[in-house]
């Protein structure tokens, strides 16, 4: 923008001095002229501390004090173009030195800790989670609710909500419509008490999701899964049933060594890591645990375009 407006004003000079025969135009106005221009530019952008600022404070007031012939003898056109030139590279050199950057734009976000519900009646909680774009993860804690949730959202690409009351906790973290921004994942964590069973409900969109359900009594699990990356963990506390919708995912199930897997899957689904299961006649896979075991995971994957791998840890 500033240097447009040197190039009108230099372009104006120009036809002035044609047209009045250089009579309003001398060396002397013009220097005065670009010696404003340049302090002016440089005030202007100093509280930015650009690069370059410093040079064009340096050079304008060069340019004022030899239009008021200050310095001892008068500068000619090459002198001035040498000291502009300096004016630059000592502005090079303190950019260097003090490292001069631009000011940190600020994001608004918002910082989310909260206890859910408030009053909780019975032994069983609904949880839900819908998500997009976000970085889930569900975990045990030792706290007194049956849900602690952690987040940190960017308010200008999410809106972020929580429903409740006494027996469930619903919370909901979707895209904007207006967003034209490339978000930023948000950072989602739920903390579970280890001494109430759940059923669980997660629906995600484009999400890196990890759900630790080792220390978590879970009577049902369902996930719907687009785009998605999850790592579950099931629990060591009861029989899990987890009902998974995936398409174009990937899903990696951490089987501990005291619980065995039977998995039903229809639809188009890779395996790996498949070695320590079998498959039985009904068609489902089971894990050679399955005798031992002290609980089961029972897992019935839907999907579409989707890779399963099973390790046992």
């Amino acid at each position: 923008m500033h240097g447009r407006i040197i190039l009108i004003a230099l372009g104006i000079l120009i036809v002035l001095s044609v047209i009045f025969n250089e009579f309003l135009v001398s060396f002397s106005l013009i220097e005065f002229f670009f010696g404003v221009i340049f302090l002016v530019c440089g005030i202007t952008s100093f509280k930015k501390r650009n690069v370059g600022t410093l040079g064009s404070l340096i050079f304008g007031t060069i340019l004022m004090i030899d239009t008021f012939q200050l310095f001892p003898t008068s500068l000619d056109f090459g002198q001035l173009f040498l000291l502009m030139i300096a004016s630059y590279i000592i502005d090079a050199g303190f950019s260097g030195l003090f490292h001069i950057r631009k000011p940190h734009i600020r994001i608004n976000k918002s910082i989310i800790s909260e206890n859910l519900p408030p009053k909780f009646t019975g032994n069983t909680l609904e949880l839900t989670t819908d998500v997009d774009w976000s970085s889930l993860t569900i975990d045990s804690y030792k706290i007194d609710s049956p849900v602690k949730v952690k987040a940190v959202i960017d308010n200008d690409i999410y809106s972020f909500k929580k429903e409740y009351d006494s027996s469930k906790v619903n919370i909901f973290n979707k895209l904007k419509v207006s967003n034209v921004k490339i978000p930023e994942r948000a950072k989602i964590t739920v903390y579970l008490n280890e001494n109430t069973y759940y059923n669980y409900h997660a629906d995600l969109n484009v999400c890196t999701a990890f759900f630790d359900l080792r220390r978590i009594k879970t009577r049902e699990v369902r996930i719907k899964s687009t785009g998605s990356n999850i790592t579950l963990i099931p629990s060591q506390n009861d029989n899990t049933s987890i009902d998974l919708n995936s398409e174009v995912s990937s899903i990696n199930i951490k089987l501990p060594e005291d619980v065995s897997l039977v998995l039903n899957h229809i639809g188009d689904l890779n395996f790996k890591n498949f070695g320590r299961m079998y498959q039985r006649e009904d068609g489902t896979y089971v894990t050679d645990n399955f005798s031992e075991a002290f609980y089961t995971c029972y897992l019935n994957i839907s999907s579409e375009i989707s890779r399963l791998n099973i390790e046992f840890i």
